[in-house]
């Protein structure tokens, strides 16, 4: 990562977008720019907007890399190899309460004759729930 270019240091540059005159509050976008001069940031954000429509663009907070990088202990000539691992929830088997509830449920959405829905409801409510 390259922290200095021509006696400029590299920030991180938060912007909030408004479309149309600063006097009327409007929806804003957010912007998290890293550049290192002022202009090079605000050139970054006029990019992403179609040219000729009237923006105001708002700084909202500036700070140098270098000082984001010594917070969380990053050594910038150090590549490191930074590993995110997943685990996928435990998965638990499907009880006998969960099938006499997903029972109840199809009887209860599916079956349009009510004499049929009660015999359903009847057989399912036979299902011992405790072993």
């Amino acid at each position: 990562m390259n922290i200095k270019k021509d006696s400029n240091t590299l920030k991180v540059y938060m912007f909030t977008v408004q479309g149309g005159p600063v006097a009327v509050h409007l929806a804003e976008d957010f912007k998290a720019i890293m550049a290192y001069t002022d202009a090079e940031a605000i050139n970054m954000v006029r990019k992403d907007y179609p040219a000729g429509i009237v923006i105001t663009i708002k700084e909202r907070a500036r700070v140098e890399v270098k000082k984001i990088i010594d917070a969380i202990n990053l050594q910038p000539s150090t590549p490191q190899d930074l590993k995110i691992i997943v685990t996928p929830p435990p998965t638990r088997g499907k009880t006998r309460q969960d099938f006499v509830y997903s029972m109840m449920l199809v009887a209860d959405r599916f079956v349009t004759d009510k004499r049929d829905q009660a015999s359903l409801k009847r057989i399912i409510n036979k299902i011992k729930l405790i072993v």
